[in-house]
């Protein structure tokens, strides 16, 4: 009688058991985590114009408390409803992840995007919005120079020049000048007045 009371009770608890297992397995999995902190975005260049013809490269840095387990980029054509999805690339072991849309997705009057990153623990965070997003503008295509500009020459001072000649020349100028004043004063008394006149050239 003990034995079958024994049976009896074993074979309920097996089956409870087996009914309420799954039961709490969910309740489990339905348990929030213990991480509860989203990641976090910053943008240091955000750039707001980009030329035609030239593709756009978007970088972020992404962190996290635990680990980044991906960052989306949402990306359109600005005017247009539907947004075009990119997965971000993380830059070898950094915290820094980029993104380029090529220069024949890019169309006037520009685009504009949005990014969200997630964590392990499925904690998500935006960096502008859907319905914000943040835009980047299409200017005139770049100038290609088809010759090359002219090569500046240092301007010369005339200052610059040789001045050991002119000061040889004013000198031998000045010594002209003596040497006929004193020989015009050897005729004794008269009034004569001899003139002579030196021309200087530089060479």
């Amino acid at each position: 009688m003990i034995k079958e009371i024994l049976k009896a009770t074993v074979t309920v608890l097996v089956c409870n058991g087996l009914i309420y297992t799954p039961l709490l397995r969910a309740a489990q999995l339905s348990l929030p985590s213990g991480d509860l902190i989203a990641p976090e975005i910053t943008q240091e260049k955000y750039v707001d114009t980009v030329r035609s013809g030239d593709n756009h490269e978007i970088k972020i840095k992404v962190t996290d408390n635990v680990g980044v387990k991906q960052v989306t980029l949402y990306y359109r054509i600005i005017g247009s409803t539907d947004y075009k999805r990119r997965l971000m690339q993380r830059v070898n072991t950094s915290d820094n992840y980029v993104a380029n849309i090529n220069a024949d997705e890019i169309k006037a009057p520009g685009i504009e995007y949005y990014i969200q990153a997630m964590d392990l623990a499925g904690n998500t965070l935006l960096h502008g919005y859907s319905f914000s997003p943040l835009s980047v503008k299409l200017g005139a295509p770049a100038r290609v120079a088809t010759t090359k500009p002219p090569e500046s020459e240092p301007m010369v001072k005339p200052e610059d020049e040789d001045d050991s000649n002119k000061w040889l020349w004013i000198g031998l100028g000045i010594l002209a000048v003596g040497a006929a004043a004193g020989g015009g004063g050897g005729g004794g008394g008269g009034t004569d007045t001899a003139t002579l006149t030196v021309t200087v050239t530089e060479p």
